[in-house]
């Protein structure tokens, strides 16, 4: 009798390394930036498609705190600053150019940037931020995070670029 090669289900070593090289360098390839999709230069407009395990229950930030509706809202919202990475975390402005505290700590100044665009076109200014601000305060609003917000007696807009707690 013949010694034959072992085939696992009609297919040789050699022909399954052969394949499966092809493969790893198709995917290699996939990842580099001039042939996979990350080449196309990014574009104004259209729509973001994210794939999630769960559904989010809205889009209002103020009111839906779910572990889902975070990131959604990580991609479509920013704050006047936000944490650095652990373990050394460390505040970094966003909105905020920077801010300064009085030596009281009881009111926060923060200088917003200029020139940041909500999605259909209008520049963000102090009113919007106050207004975010004292909505999530109002407990009509019903936001679970009014209890971190306790603090702010009051929230002023000093001129168009610039937000004053107290």
């Amino acid at each position: 009798m013949k010694n034959k090669k072992k085939h696992f289900q009609g297919l040789t070593r050699r022909e399954f390394l052969r394949i499966s090289g092809a493969g790893m360098a198709g995917m290699t390839l996939a990842g580099l930036p001039k042939f996979g999709h990350g080449a196309e230069k990014p574009k104004y407009g259209g729509i973001l498609r994210v794939g999630e395990r769960f559904g989010s229950v809205g889009l209002d930030a103020h009111k839906n705190q779910d572990s889902m509706d975070y990131r959604n809202y990580q991609l479509m919202y920013s704050a006047l600053a936000e944490e650095g990475e652990l373990p050394h975390a460390e505040w970094y402005p966003l909105l905020a150019e920077s801010w300064e505290i009085s030596p009281d700590g009881r009111e926060y100044t923060f200088p917003l940037r200029k020139g940041v665009l909500f999605h259909h076109g209008k520049e963000l200014d102090s009113g919007d931020v106050k207004y975010s601000l004292e909505r999530v305060m109002n407990p009509e609003t019903r936001s679970p995070r009014r209890f971190a917000y306790e603090c702010i007696d009051s929230v002023d807009a000093t001129d168009k670029y610039t937000i004053r707690s107290d």
